[in-house]
């Protein structure tokens, strides 16, 4: 580590020193506060959901009432066996996307044109990863990576509105204690509210327009993070990447 104390850095005059620690900090300070913005619009429409959500609201909204029922009693499930893609040899020229329920959700696209599973619009479905209960909501062609997940569909549309459901599942608080599979013996058995079908599609409508305004916002940040980022990190080795000759001066 010899070099390090040997390597010789720009040192300007003090009064330089600190404008350029007041540029560099004013760019931090703004993504700090771009990135305490997009938790906080995430937060308010977590809270607004739950609060839609709750057995009161429910009961307010259909005038009676509402039953409890467990997930497993209006959500069949699939395993997919046949959809998981044949090559993890992805390519962005490739179709088809392969998905997963965790964060990174689009993990690449194959050129498989087997064993896809056929979700659309009017056939949506729910992906679960069946050991962390993250879930997805998929309403377009894909395939799968491997095994630990479940698809799952509404057993009785004119009864159990899927988007209803996919909604509760996105506000349970459920964290797996343990490294299983989830669904059939545990997940499944939680008991949510469930109101009249007409009810379940006004909220659906009420969430469905917030999560479009919040996803439009939430989209936005993110990129205009990346731009700030990018914009500091070019001010700021710009900065500190000063000739020799205007140090000396």
């Amino acid at each position: 580590m010899k070099w390090v104390a040997a390597y010789e850095i720009p040192v300007p005059p003090l009064d330089i020193q600190r404008e350029i620690v007041r540029v560099v900090d004013s760019f931090a300070e703004l993504e700090a506060e771009l990135e305490a913005e997009l938790e906080a619009r995430k937060a308010q429409y977590a809270h607004y959901r739950d609060e839609l959500l709750s057995r009161e609201s429910l009961e307010a909204m259909a005038g009676e009432e509402v039953e409890l029922k467990k997930l497993g009693e209006m959500l069949d499930y699939e395993q997919p066996g046949k959809y998981i893609v044949s090559s993890t040899d992805y390519n962005d020229s490739y179709p088809t996307p392969v998905l997963t329920a965790g964060q990174s959700f689009i993990l690449g696209y194959t050129d498989d044109s087997e064993g896809i599973y056929d979700a659309s619009k009017d056939n949506p479905v729910v992906l679960i990863d069946d050991f962390t209960t993250a879930n997805r909501w998929i309403d377009f062609p894909f395939k799968v990576k491997s095994s630990a997940a479940k698809l799952l569909t509404s057993r009785d549309e004119t009864q159990f509105s899927l988007r209803y459901l996919f909604y509760l599942l996105q506000m349970n608080r459920y964290e797996p204690m343990a490294h299983s599979r989830q669904w059939i013996g545990t997940f499944s058995q939680i008991e949510v509210p469930v109101p009249p079908l007409p009810v379940q599609q006004q909220v659906v409508d009420i969430l469905d327009r917030f999560d479009a305004l919040t996803t439009s916002l939430t989209d936005g940040l993110p990129a205009e993070i990346e731009a700030r980022r990018q914009q500091y990190e070019y001010y700021r080795d710009g900065l500190l990447d000063l000739p020799r000759k205007e140090v000396a001066a």
